[in-house]
């Protein structure tokens, strides 16, 4: 059964919302991945959505990336990501912007997680960083209960505005 759950984020349009600075803004979608041996063939069957929430780029890549996560997107859209803002504006990228991470560690999955959610109620980039080091330093008890937490408020209300609660929650009692 080793490795018969791949987990995979998928990185989606969303209409942008206004922030102090300028960020490409996408909806992560937190999906588990099961491969299942059918008649004599195996499957990748999607599981249901766990949670979703606005991220902002390059910032969760590199974060995804720091984790193990595989990126998938093409090579010229990662080029334009990492180009400061005021060059992204004038050189508008007109390719394909669908961006996959995916990997096999479940605890990298949580901690993406736990940071995508989070990070979409935080709306200024200062506080990305420390909270990116708080993630990383968590015990594994509070990273399954707080993605746990996460998981069932999503399933519960299918609402991102439910998880935003929990994650203005999540900031009162752990992070600050």
């Amino acid at each position: 059964m080793e490795g018969s759950v791949e987990y995979q984020v998928n990185l989606r349009y969303i209409k942008k919302a206004f922030l102090p600075v300028t960020r490409e803004q996408k909806l992560a979608e937190f999906v588990p991945v099961f491969n299942v041996m059918g008649t004599g063939e195996q499957k990748k069957v999607p599981g249901k959505v766990e949670a979703r929430a606005r991220v902002y780029l390059p910032e969760f890549l590199n974060f995804g990336k720091k984790l193990g996560f595989k990126v998938e997107a093409e090579e010229n859209l990662l080029k334009w990501l990492t180009l400061p803002p005021s060059k992204r504006e004038r050189l508008e990228y007109s390719g394909n912007k669908r961006i996959i991470l995916r990997t096999n560690d479940d605890y990298a999955y949580l901690r993406l997680m736990v940071y995508g959610v989070v990070m979409s109620v935080l709306k200024t980039p200062a506080e990305w960083g420390p909270l990116e080091e708080y993630v990383l330093s968590m015990e594994p008890i509070q990273l399954r209960f707080w993605s746990s937490k996460f998981k069932n408020t999503y399933w519960k209300y299918k609402n991102r505005r439910k998880l935003d609660y929990l994650a203005r929650r999540f900031l009162e009692v752990e992070w600050i």
